[in-house]
C-alpha cells in the first residue's frame, strides 16, 4: 500500500469515528447545544476565512499587463493563431 492509500485509510477512519462520536453526541442532552452550536461558528468563520483571503489575495495580486503592450510587438496584420493553430494540427498528425 502506497502513503496516498495510508493517509486515505487514515482519513476515513477518523471521519468515520468522529462521525460516531457527533451520532452518540446528538442523542445526548448534554452535549446537544454544542453538537449544533460548534459546527455551525466553524462553518460561519470558515466562510468568512475564505472570503477574506479571497479579498486579501484580490487586493494583494498586481494588475494585469495591458494587452495592448503584449500585442504591440506583433507584426500588424498578423493575428498569431493561424501559426499556432497550423504548428497544433500538425503535432496531432504526427502522433496518429
Amino acid at each position: 500500500m502506497n502513503k496516498d492509500q495510508s493517509y486515505g485509510g487514515l482519513i476515513f477512519a477518523v471521519s468515520a469515528i468522529v462521525f460516531v462520536l457527533y451520532i452518540l453526541a446528538l442523542t445526548s442532552a448534554y452535549w446537544r447545544p454544542w453538537v449544533l452550536g460548534v459546527p455551525v461558528v466553524l462553518a460561519v468563520l470558515g466562510v468568512l476565512g475564505i472570503t477574506a483571503w479571497i479579498g486579501y489575495t484580490m487586493l494583494t495580486t498586481p494588475p494585469p499587463a495591458p494587452l495592448e503592450a503584449e500585442m504591440g510587438s506583433q507584426p500588424s496584420g498578423s493575428s498569431g493563431t493561424s501559426s499556432t493553430s497550423s504548428s497544433s494540427s500538425s503535432k496531432t498528425d504526427e502522433k496518429h
